[in-house]
Formats: C-alpha cells, structure tokens, sequence
C-alpha cells in the first residue's frame, strides 16, 4: 500500500526526489492527512514500531483506516474527549498492522461496547430467598418487602433505604452488580455504599439500635459512612473485618484476589480479624487517610503503604487503571468492567506487564493499544473475545 510504505521510508530511511513528491501531495489533500502523519510520527519518535505499515497490500485496508479515524474523531466530539495524540497513533497503528482481515471481521460481527452489557439488571436477594431485577429503564420504582411495604425506592442507578419506617429486626437484602454496571445504595443510616462491577452486597434494609451497623461485600466498594460514634460501621469481606465510626474508604475483595485491599480517603479505620476466626495472636491494624492495607488472607495480617488514592477510587468515574499489571490479571479487570469474556490462547502474553489508564474507550480500542506495545490478534463475537496464539 503506497501511501503507508511511503510514510513508513519517511520515517526510517529517506525518499527519492519523486516518493516525496507523492507523499506531499498526500498530505496537502486534507488536514486529515497531515493528523493522521503527525500521529504516526510521535508514535514512531517515542519508540513505537511502525513496520506494520509495510504490511499493507491493499488501498482498501488504507481506505478502511481513513473512515476509522474519522469515526473516533466524531465519538470525541461527541462526547467532548480530547485524546493524546500518543493514544490515538497507537489505535491507529494497530488499524493498519491488522489490515484487511482485521476490518472485515470486525464489521461482519459487530463491535462492543460498554452499553451493550447493560441489558444484565441488577439482581436483589431477600431474605426468605425471593429474587427480583431492577428494571433496566433506570426509572424511579419502589422497592416492596414480601408484605407489600415500601422498604426503599430505586431511581436511576442508587437504591435508597434512607427515611424508611424502621422494621425494628436485622432482614438482610442481598445487591449484586453484574460485570459492565455500576450501582451505589443509601443504607438506612445514611451511609453510602458505591458499588464496582461485579460485585455484592448484603446489608440490613434498616439499621437497628444498640446493634453494631454491619455489611458484607464481596468484590469492590466505595463507602462513604455517617458519623455514629456509638453504632460502629463493619465492613466484612472474607475474614477481614474493616470498622469505622465515619469516614470514606475503599474496599477491593473479588475472590480471585489473594489479597483484600483498603484504601483509606478520610477519617480513620481499624483492620480486625473477623469474630469468628479472632484468637490469642490475632492483631488490630489501624489504617491511616492516603494508606493502602493489604490484607493477606492466608495469615490474616496487613501490609500497609502510603499511595495515591485516586488511583484506587477512580473507578467511580468510569476510569479503569492499571499499574504496573499482568495481562492475565488485565484480563478479569476487563471483563467486570466491559460485561464481556475473555479468552488467552497466547500464553506468552500473559505475564506482560502494562501501565494504562482508560476511561471512554471501547473495549476494542483498548486491546488495539495493548496491541500497539505487544502484537497479537484476536476475535470478537458478540461478547467473546478471544486472543489468539
């Protein structure tokens, strides 16, 4: 494909008298033109490699490029996203390594995003067993006990317990969030549960007098607790209890996890082996605001380091961040936060490491940037992706 090899031998090598002639024509054509070459050459001057650029062996596959671009340019200013120039020339490097084969799969099976897994609702357990769905039109609609009572009131992605007659015994509701969603519950104390995708939570619909305030939370949380000096607030993940009287933190306990991480916002908290598993040698951790806990499960003791904070509660914003990471532990986050399954044939790939940062990419155009750092292919069908060998 001449105009890529050209860019390719700009940027490499040299040009004849009549190759630059060629490609300067190309880039007075459009101010697109000139984008998409300063693209490619930030990306090739901070070390990426362009050589699928001489890939290319159809005007076609370049064709195909061109309309992409202009395509994530009208997503951009939709949404009123300014990319990094770094960030697009590696999306747009991976279009043209894959080329034609690419580009006819992708439009024959149809792209995802997040919005396509919304269509899973958000489950509540009660009690006695009794399941229902929220719907998925994100109205407001009330929630009703087994009796008919009004016990809190959904309205778009918060369920509110708050202000609700007080049922005067401990009945536990049960929140799941599925991989994709987002949801966050007002207790009826007050506090504020934000819950990550992915996870659970079981709580009391009302808190009762004289009995500590206790929750239990499988996956990722963020709590923001109202102040109660004589009712302490328990969060319990595995064996790990996290107890506070007021304060905002941050709990990661997705089973697959061999830690349970909290990070710490504001206030203060204290780390306790749960009740059940408490011995003579059992140890209290007090948590200090901008600190990380990490509490190992099999000897029931933390680890603590001071960290940006934001790093661990930005998912709340939609941001998924990545420090520092293994591709196969990647992998489970994309999934939660995408709604869709993934599937490494390519072993090699697994133990890469990668620091990134995404917030409204599509689950295409992140893979295409770790693509860009490490090449592979893979399939998309509906909401299955597989990598290949």
């Amino acid at each position: 494909m001449e105009v890529a090899s050209l860019i390719y031998k700009k940027l490499t090598s040299k040009l004849d008298e009549s190759e630059k002639l060629k490609l300067s024509e190309w880039l007075l054509a459009s101010e697109e033109n000139q984008t998409i070459y300063n693209n490619i050459e930030t990306f090739y001057n901070k070390g990426g490699d362009i050589s699928g650029l001489m890939k290319l062996s159809a005007q076609d596959a370049w064709d195909k490029v061109l309309k992409s671009s202009r395509a994530v340019k009208r997503q951009n200013r939709t949404k009123h996203i300014i990319q990094s120039t770094y960030k697009y020339a590696a999306v747009l490097l991976f279009t043209l390594m894959a080329g034609y084969v690419y580009w006819n799969y992708n439009n024959a099976s149809g792209s995802i995003t997040n919005e396509n897994s919304q269509d899973e609702g958000i489950v509540i357990v009660f009690d006695n067993g009794e399941k229902i769905e929220l719907s998925s039109d994100k109205t407001r609609e009330q929630l009703l006990d087994k009796d008919g009572n009004q016990i809190g009131e959904r309205n778009g992605d918060q369920l509110d317990y708050s202000g609700k007659e007080n049922l005067g015994e401990l009945v536990y509701n049960t929140l799941s969030v599925p991989n994709g969603r987002r949801f966050d519950i007002v207790l009826s104390d007050n506090s504020h549960v934000f819950l990550n995708a992915g996870s659970s939570l079981r709580y009391p619909v009302n808190f009762i007098p004289g009995k500590k305030r206790q929750v239990f939370l499988e996956g990722e949380a963020f709590f923001e607790v109202s102040e109660d000096k004589e009712h302490p607030f328990v969060v319990t993940s595995g064996n790990m209890d996290v107890e506070v009287l007021g304060t905002k933190f941050n709990v990661n306990a997705y089973p697959e996890e061999t830690n349970i991480n909290t990070v710490l916002v504001e206030g203060s908290v204290q780390l306790n082996v749960t009740e059940a598993e408490k011995n003579a040698n059992s140890l209290s951790v007090l948590l200090e605001p901008g600190h990380i806990a990490h509490w190992d499960i099999d000897s029931k003791s933390a680890q603590m380091e001071e960290v940006d904070t934001e790093l661990y509660t930005s998912w709340m914003q939609g941001k998924l961040v990545l420090r520092g990471m293994r591709f196969k532990d990647i992998m489970k986050k994309l999934e939660r936060h995408y709604g869709v399954s993934i599937q490494n044939k390519n072993r090699e790939l697994e133990n890469r490491v990668f620091t990134a940062t995404f917030d409204v990419e599509t689950i295409e155009e992140v893979l295409n940037t770790f693509v860009s750092e490490t090449d592979f292919d893979y399939l998309i069908e509906k909401d299955q992706i597989t990598i290949l060998e």
